[in-house]
C-alpha cells in the first residue's frame, strides 16, 4: 500500500514539479512508521570515540517534522535519528519517553511510553501523528523527551497549522 502511494506521489510530482507542499507529501509517503537500525554499535562506538567517553553516550543526530505546514485533520511524520554507545556491549538504556504537542504554551496532547529502551548503535524512529479536525490555526510544537538515570534528552520541533 505504501509503495503504491509513493509511486502515485512520484508520478504526481513529475506532473506538478516545483510545488513545495507536494515535495512534503512525497517525502511523507516514502516513510514507514517504526524503528529501523542504521548502524551497528561497533560503527557508532568508533565514530563517537566511545572508548574515551563517559558511557552511556547518546547523540540525537536528527529530528524533523514533515510537512512543517499543514491543515487541521491532516497528518505529519516525526523522524528522530539517534546514536547510542552503551556501558556494556548490546546494553540498552530503559527510561520514559514522553511526547507532547504544545499550542499557545500549553500541552494539548501528552503520550507516555514507559519503559522505552534506547538501543545501541544508530536508530531511526518514524512516527505518524494525525491532527484533530478542530485544531486551531497557529504555531505548534512537537516535543519529545526521554528520561532515565544515566541519560536524558529533549527535542522540540515547530509546525504550523494553516486556516482551512
Amino acid at each position: 500500500m505504501r509503495r503504491a502511494r509513493a509511486a502515485a506521489a512520484a508520478a504526481l510530482a513529475l506532473a506538478l514539479s516545483g510545488c513545495a507542499s507536494l515535495r512534503w507529501e512525497i517525502q511523507k509517503a516514502l516513510r514507514e512508521e517504526g524503528l529501523r537500525n542504521l548502524a551497528f554499535p561497533e560503527a557508532v562506538f568508533e565514530e563517537y570515540a566511545c572508548a574515551n567517553a563517559k558511557l552511556p553516550l547518546l547523540q540525537v543526530e536528527h529530528s524533523e517534522l514533515i510537512p512543517p505546514r499543514l491543515r487541521s485533520g491532516s497528518d505529519f511524520t516525526h523522524r528522530l535519528v539517534y546514536a547510542m554507545c552503551p556501558e556494556r556491549p548490546t546494553g540498552v538504556v530503559p527510561g520514559e519517553l514522553v511526547i507532547r504537542i504544545l499550542h499557545k504554551g500549553r500541552a494539548i496532547h501528552v503520550e507516555r511510553e514507559s519503559p522505552y529502551e534506547l538501543r545501541p548503535g544508530r536508530w531511526q524512529v518514524d512516527t505518524f501523528v494525525v491532527l484533530p479536525r478542530d485544531a486551531e490555526p497557529g504555531v505548534y510544537a512537537y516535543e519529545l523527551s526521554f528520561r532515565s538515570a544515566p541519560l536524558r534528552f529533549l527535542r522540540r520541533d515547530s509546525f504550523l497549522v494553516l486556516a482551512r
